[in-house]
């Protein structure tokens, strides 16, 4: 997949809809609670669902494009990164003028695989900051554990890009969050071995401060 990018010094890129072929495209962004109902589509190798008409995707949630490859319908996952300066490396992608998005690199928590999502600005604009420390975005309720996101079962193409789909996502309930960092506890052994490389650290400084000079006679 390494072919299919390239470094930029901008991480927000464009994208946009080309010719008739992107109209069952979704403009990317928050879904109103008034969006149409999910018409019945095609299932995929991956077990979602493809919606293309008039309003693409229906679920409510929040918008961004993923490879075809990393769609996995209603899994969970989190952020492990803030923001990224990477960018598709297409034509119909990096010189369109579409709509903004920020890339991110997620974890799926089934099988602890990292992703890239690039992500509505308006959407990116919702998530909490990521902690450099911790190596998450962190739940708003409980900072010390990640926010969870649920990935939907459909998807609309993106444009003649077979290789892109545009999907949406929605965070978990605090409840159900719970119960699933209780199984996979991942973040908790990383938030340990950096409390424990802090502690080491700070021990050390110490020493080394208390430890007196010897000099010359």
């Amino acid at each position: 997949m390494t072919d299919d990018y390239q470094p930029n010094d901008q991480s927000r890129r464009s994208f946009m809809k080309t010719g008739a072929a992107a109209s069952g495209a979704v403009a990317l962004g928050l879904v109103s609670s008034g969006s149409a109902a999910a018409q019945q589509g095609t299932e995929t190798p991956q077990g979602g669902t493809s919606t293309q008409d008039d309003d693409g995707i229906t679920d409510e949630g929040y918008k961004a494009l993923i490879f075809e490859d990393d769609f996995q319908p209603a899994a969970r996952f989190t952020f492990v990164s803030g923001v990224i300066e990477w960018t598709p490396n297409w034509a119909d992608v990096r010189d369109s003028a579409w709509s903004e998005y920020n890339t991110y690199q997620i974890r799926w928590l089934h099988n602890g695989q990292v992703d890239t999502l690039f992500v509505t600005q308006d959407a990116s604009e919702q998530l909490t900051e990521f902690d450099q420390n911790l190596g998450f975005i962190p739940d708003e309720d409980d900072v010390n554990q990640p926010a969870v996101w649920e990935m939907s079962r459909e998807w609309a193409p993106f444009g003649d890009n077979e290789r892109l789909q545009v999907v949406n996502f929605s965070e978990v309930n605090e409840e159900e969050e719970d119960q699933i960092l209780q199984d996979d506890d991942w973040w908790d052994d990383q938030n340990q071995t950096q409390t424990e490389t802090q502690t080491q650290t700070q021990t050390q400084t110490q020493t080394e401060t208390q430890t007196p000079t010897q000099t010359q006679s």
